[in-house]
């Protein structure tokens, strides 16, 4: 009976993992769609940027680069410690891998929103590139989650 519990644990944590692997792939692919929509609007008519475009240029540029160590910090604090149950250590892994995903989409958001207000093709980009690395980071790997399920150590999560 222990065996088969421990398999269908077994599956059910390697279909989880491929779960949130597909769901990091989409957050990747959203990623490209905004870059298609920052080429379609920037080949239209200029527009004249409001008077508040560059404080929130710079707002938004210091938030994203917050956004990096905030995002990675809120993880570890979230793995920090792994509760004693199984399925409740996969649901907090999933939670974390999940909440550190949609903090990587944030700065290409800021960088689409400058682009709707000021056609700001440049700082889009910039702001993509930071997405992408956050992406990369936060990217959900098989070993650092089996080693996390099994022992409980959120050194190794990224």
């Amino acid at each position: 009976m222990i065996e088969s519990h421990t398999h269908a644990s077994t599956e059910f944590a390697a279909t989880s993992y491929k779960q949130m692997r597909t769901l990091a792939m989409s957050f990747a692919g959203a990623l490209a769609v905004y870059a298609i929509v920052t080429e379609v609007l920037t080949r239209g008519p200029a527009v004249e940027a409001p008077a508040y475009f560059g404080p929130l240029r710079i707002a938004f540029f210091v938030v994203a680069g917050v956004m990096i160590f905030t995002a990675t910090i809120v993880k570890s604090m979230m793995l920090r410690s792994a509760p004693a149950d199984p399925a409740a250590r996969l649901a907090r892994l999933r939670t974390a891998t999940l909440t550190a995903l949609a903090m990587s989409e944030v700065p290409a958001l800021f960088g689409l929103v400058l682009v709707f207000i000021g056609r700001a093709r440049p700082d889009f980009y910039m702001l993509l590139a930071i997405s992408a690395y956050m992406l990369v980071r936060h990217f959900p790997r098989r070993g650092p989650w089996e080693d996390y399920l099994t022992r409980g150590a959120a050194r190794t999560v990224r």
